[in-house]
C-alpha cells in the first residue's frame, strides 16, 4: 500500500496527515511547546507515589507538574520512586480533565526525579508511533524539510517539498469541521458530539432512510480513524423496521470500521442504535482542539491559530498579532515560538490584547 505523510510544521504545532492510496486516512496534531509528545501512551516515566487511592491504586507525579493514576499499586508507599508506562494520556471531557493512567513498567528502573525517560526530540517518538515508515514525507517548505532531516538522520525516508499536496488536503477545513462536529454525507449531515459518557453520532437528512444510513455508516468508519476517536461511541441511525435493512447497515459499518484495528461493534437494534468501543489511549482531534469546551476552540488552540496565521502572512513590515486577552496571555509565555516566528518572517512581532477581538483575532502587517 502506498503511504505518504504530510508534515505541516507551522508555528505552535505540527500537523501530520497520513495519505493512503491517495486518501487522507489519519490526522494527528503535536504541540511540542506544551509537551504533547511527552504525555503519550507507550512512553516510560519515573514516577513518585503521592498518595494511596485504595488497596491497589495510587496518585503519582510524573514530572512537570503532571500527575497520573497508577494501577496496580499494591505494596507501594508514599514517596516511593518507580518506572511507569503510560497506558492512557490525560483526556479532556466537557468541563473537566481525566487523569492519565499508568502502570508499573516491566524491566525499567526509575531515573532520578519524576519525569520522561527519553531525551529524544519530542517529534521523533510522535512520528514513529504515528505510522510505520512511510514511502515519503511531504513538507511545505525547506525549513520544515531540513529540520525533519536533522531529526530523522539516516532513518529518514524520501523527503520532498510539496506545499500544494498539503494545501489540497485542506487540513484547515477538516479542523474547522471537527471543532463544530458536523460533516456532510450524501443526503444529509453527520454530527459528532462529545459527552462525558461517550461520543455520540447523530444522522440527519431526508429522502430514503436506508440510503442515508448507508452513507453515514461508510463515513463513520472513516472519521473514527481520521480523527482518532476512541472509547465508547454511540450511533443513532435513522430507525429501520426491516431486519434485512438493518443487516445491510451492520455490514456496511463493519466494512468501514475494518481499518480501525481492535474494536467491538453491536448490531443495530430496532431503534437504530449501534455502539462501537475501541481502545482510547489519548485525546481525539476534537478533544485536543477544544479540550473541556466542546464545539469551541480552546484558548491554546486559538493561540496556535493566531501564530499560524502570522506565519502565513506576507509583506516586509512588523506583524501585529491582535487577539483576545486570554490568547495573547498564552502567546506571551511562548518565547521560543515567538522568537522562531520572528526569525522566519525576518521582522518584529507585537502582541496586542483586545477584549473586542473575535475568535482567535487577526494579524496586521505594518506598511511602514
Amino acid at each position: 500500500m502506498s503511504r505518504t505523510l504530510l508534515w505541516d510544521a507551522g508555528p505552535g504545532e505540527i500537523r501530520a496527515g497520513l495519505i493512503e492510496q491517495g486518501q487522507l486516512t489519519e490526522l494527528r496534531i503535536l504541540r511540542p511547546r506544551r509537551n504533547a509528545a511527552l504525555l503519550a501512551a507507550g512512553e516510560v516515566y519515573t514516577a513518585r507515589v503521592l498518595r494511596s487511592l485504595g488497596p491497589n491504586k495510587a496518585q503519582v507525579s510524573i514530572g512537570g507538574g503532571k500527575e497520573a493514576i497508577l494501577q496496580p499499586a499494591k505494596g507501594l508507599v508514599e514517596g516511593a520512586l518507580l518506572a511507569v508506562l503510560m497506558t492512557r494520556a490525560p483526556i479532556p471531557e466537557p468541563g473537566r480533565w481525566k487523569s492519565a493512567m499508568v502502570r508499573p513498567a516491566p524491566g525499567a528502573s526509575p531515573q532520578g526525579e519524576p519525569g520522561w525517560h527519553s531525551n529524544a526530540a519530542p517529534r521523533l517518538p510522535f512520528l514513529h508511533r504515528f505510522v510505520p515508515q512511510p514511502d515519503a514525507i511531504l513538507c511545505p517548505d525547506a525549513a520544515s524539510l531540513n529540520a525533519l532531516r536533522t531529526d530523522l538522520g539516516a532513518a529518514a525516508p524520501e523527503l520532498r517539498i510539496d506545499p500544494q499536496a498539503i494545501a489540497d488536503a485542506d487540513l484547515d477545513g477538516l479542523i474547522e469541521a471537527a471543532t463544530v462536529g458536523e460533516f456532510p454525507i450524501a443526503g444529509g449531515t453527520l454530527s459528532i458530539e462529545r459527552t462525558r459518557a461517550m461520543t455520540m453520532i447523530d444522522i440527519d437528512g431526508g429522502g430514503d432512510a436506508l440510503a442515508l444510513n448507508l452513507a453515514a455508516a461508510r463515513e463513520i468508519g472513516r472519521l473514527l480513524r481520521l480523527l482518532d476517536i476512541g472509547g465508547p461511541v454511540g450511533i443513532d441511525f435513522i430507525t429501520l423496521d426491516q431486519r434485512k435493512a438493518r443487516a445491510a447497515i451492520d455490514a456496511a459499518l463493519g466494512e468501514a470500521c475494518a481499518p480501525l484495528g481492535p474494536h467491538k461493534c453491536t448490531a443495530m437494534n430496532g431503534f437504530g442504535f449501534v455502539q462501537i468501543i475501541r481502545p482510547r489511549t489519548g485525546p481525539s482531534i476534537q478533544e485536543l482542539l477544544c479540550t473541556t469546551t466542546p464545539g469551541r476552540l480552546s484558548a491554546e488552540s486559538r493561540a496556535v491559530a493566531l501564530l499560524r496565521e502570522a506565519g502565513r502572512s506576507t509583506g516586509h513590515g512588523k506583524r501585529q498579532l491582535v487577539g483576545p486577552p486570554a490568547v495573547i496571555k498564552l502567546i506571551r509565555q511562548w518565547d521560543e515560538e515567538v522568537d522562531a516566528l520572528k526569525k522566519r518572517l525576518g521582522t518584529d512581532i507585537e502582541l496586542v490584547a483586545d477584549p473586542a477581538a473575535i475568535g482567535y483575532g487577526h494579524v496586521h502587517v505594518s506598511q511602514s
